[in-house]
């Protein structure tokens, strides 16, 4: 859902802005590069990194008038982008990261349950694993942007990210489990279910999911609490 929210987004503003560019000037045609800039531009508010002067993401959006060549220009689009996304910790950045980490744990945790179909099940990685990511998460934007609450905020939108993705493959992979095994996509054992949906149901069962929940939460916020002190007690260079 936030990815489809973001690509929605995107498409939106990068709608709005060529309408708005031909109504200035019928003749000129923005290009991929130029779209892909407005819009990123736009939806990080436009806020320049480190409390400069406002307009940096405008700045941007001149310069790449300059550049000449498709590709040359896409490519300078691409790194704008992630550069205007990267100074936007509070707006546009944990939503990415969010996607980003939810989507590749989703992957891998598909991958590992089909390896490992009818052996002790993946209850394990689902609780272990996750507390690693957020911690990293969150540790690296506290100590990046040099801000607590940047580091909260992306390690709990990564964290809410991942555990609905995880309930997802957990109610996928128990239907499938079932159907091969009839075991428990979580521990391996035995299930007495009468139904694939029913097995499913038992692999997202609330009490399981916040289990899930209260033991990823405290890293998220150690992490962040780790990253500002590690930034903090950073030596002055010389």
């Amino acid at each position: 859902m936030v990815t489809v929210c973001l690509a929605l987004a995107v498409l939106a503003v990068a709608a709005a802005r060529m309408r708005s560019a031909r109504h200035r000037d019928v003749r000129r045609h923005p290009d991929l590069a130029e779209t892909l800039l407005s819009a990123v531009a736009a939806l990080t508010d436009d806020r320049p990194p480190d409390g400069a002067d406002a307009g940096w993401g405008a700045a941007t959006c001149a310069e790449l008038a300059s550049v000449t060549g498709a590709r040359e220009r896409l490519s300078f689009a691409v790194g704008a982008s992630i550069a205007l996304i990267g100074a936007s910790p509070r707006r546009l950045g944990p939503g990415l990261v969010a996607v980003l980490t939810a989507l590749s744990f989703a992957a891998s945790l598909l991958a590992f349950s089909r390896a490992t179909v009818g052996e002790s099940g993946v209850g394990a990685v689902t609780v272990l694993v996750p507390p690693v990511l957020l911690f990293a998460i969150a540790f690296t934007a506290a100590w990046w942007h040099r801000s607590l609450r940047s580091g909260l905020e992306s390690g709990v939108l990564a964290g809410i990210a991942t555990w609905v993705a995880t309930a997802a493959v957990l109610g996928f992979e128990g239907a499938h489990w079932f159907q091969v095994t009839h075991l428990s996509v979580l521990d391996g054992e035995f299930l007495d279910a009468t139904s694939s949906r029913a097995a499913a149901f038992d692999a997202v069962h609330p009490v399981i999911l916040l289990v899930h929940l209260l033991v990823w939460l405290p890293w998220p916020v150690l992490g962040a609490i780790v990253g500002i002190l590690a930034r903090h007690r950073r030596p002055a260079p010389a």
